[in-house]
């Protein structure tokens, strides 16, 4: 009975996340099909490889929430819940406007590296602020098993990002119009937590403890960002090296191709807290295992689907026929499929406090880029090099974090 009551656990929860989350995602790659469609294949180009550094970005956004939502998971007092909150909040701020002088000054670097305008790179910088407030509220919905909400903050958040940004490129914005509606949306979705939350802001504040926190933090905070790397660095060493007809057009596969990551996502954030309660081995085994079948049978059907009709998804998508792209389609979906694997062991083992040797997973994200800065002779080289290297780092995350 207690497998049978796991196994629905995992599964609601994973059900409840999927619907939400991948409607989310559904907006996001309307956002994305209505952008390559409104902007010409190298400016569209710039947009992808701006959205990669994003995604690097958030890596603290990713960091911050799993590690929210871990100590949620096991607080039942609301005061003490929102004296974590109010502690991180302000961390969170002051951090952010650190991190974003930062970034300003790394960002006169990329714009020579990238080739894109340094007021462009900058611009995109402001969803720091973002990454590190959103990320505490949404943590103590994911942590409290507040699936419904969580995915409806998000699910306003790709609502706004589309309808703004289509507004704004019609107007001549280009691509800051599409920038520009992704900080609004987000911005948004912050305002919009902190209702869903309303229940434990209002309650009266007590002092809390989080033992171990930033011991915690930092390999949580490695396996995430070694993550974020490996599906953003492709679309960011395409854009350096082949020129920018040709990066627009692996952009588009790349954005493709993320579908399965990203839609297969809410499996592994509704494993974590579940995992997080596991008392015993054998339970933990058992949610790792419900969850990988469930993610083997959506990766299975999603590359079933890539394989035959890789010409009719790049004209939905790209508005227009590609044909370089339908016979290498299947390998950069490959790649991320290998890492939505990845990326649920990974998360596994951090909910199972196996923490060890963490800094060993950059090693992968040094093969990958070794690996994608040699064979890019061609668009079909560079696919098999990117799925190669993901392979590589799915054998490490099966012996790495280990205690």
């Amino acid at each position: 009975m207690k497998f049978k009551n796991l196994d629905r656990g995992i599964m609601g929860g994973s059900l409840a996340l999927l619907i939400t989350m991948n409607l989310y995602f559904a907006f996001n790659y309307l956002f994305h099909f209505a952008m390559a469609r409104m902007l010409v294949i190298a400016e569209y180009g710039i947009l992808a490889t701006l959205y990669s550094l994003m995604y690097i970005l958030a890596v603290f956004s990713e960091s911050i929430q799993l590690v929210i939502s871990k100590y949620s998971t096991k607080e039942k007092d609301k005061g003490k819940l929102k004296n974590m909150f109010i502690k991180s909040t302000k961390k969170a701020v002051k951090y952010s406007a650190l991190l974003f002088i930062s970034f300003l000054v790394i960002a006169i670097l990329l714009s020579y590296i990238l080739k894109i305008r340094y007021t462009l790179i900058a611009f995109s910088g402001l969803v720091i602020f973002s990454s590190l407030l959103l990320p505490v509220s949404r943590g103590i919905l994911q942590g409290k098993k507040r699936f419904s909400s969580l995915g409806i903050n998000m699910i306003l958040e790709a609502i706004v990002k589309l309808g703004f940004a289509v507004l704004l490129v019609y107007l001549g914005w280009k691509v800051y119009g599409a920038v520009a509606a992704t900080v609004i949306g987000v911005f948004i979705s912050l305002i919009f937590s902190y209702y869903l939350i309303k229940d434990i802001l209002k309650s009266k504040e007590k002092k809390g403890s989080t033992p171990g926190i930033y011991s915690y933090t930092a390999p949580v905070f490695v396996a995430i960002l070694c993550v974020i790397l490996f599906y953003s660095l492709d679309t960011i060493i395409a854009k350096i090296f082949f020129h920018p007809d040709i990066a627009g057009q692996y952009a588009i596969a790349s954005t493709i191709s993320k579908i399965i990551f990203f839609g297969t996502l809410p499996i592994s954030k509704a494993m974590f807290p579940i995992s997080t309660e596991s008392k015993t081995k054998k339970h933990s085994r058992r949610i790792l295992s419900t969850s990988a079948l469930f993610l083997t049978v959506l990766i299975i059907v999603a590359l079933a689907i890539i394989f035959l009709f890789p010409d009719l998804i790049i004209r939905i998508f790209a508005g227009r026929y590609i044909p370089e792209l339908a016979s290498i389609l299947i390998f950069p979906a490959i790649a991320t499929s290998i890492l939505g694997f990845t990326n649920l062991i990974l998360m596994h083992k951090l909910s199972s406090g196996k923490t060890s040797n963490y800094y060993l997973l950059f090693a992968f994200i040094i093969i990958e880029i070794i690996l994608l800065s040699t064979f890019n002779n061609s668009l079909l080289q560079f696919s098999i090099a990117f799925m190669t290297s993901s392979a590589v780092f799915l054998w490490g995350s099966l012996f790495l974090l280990n205690k």
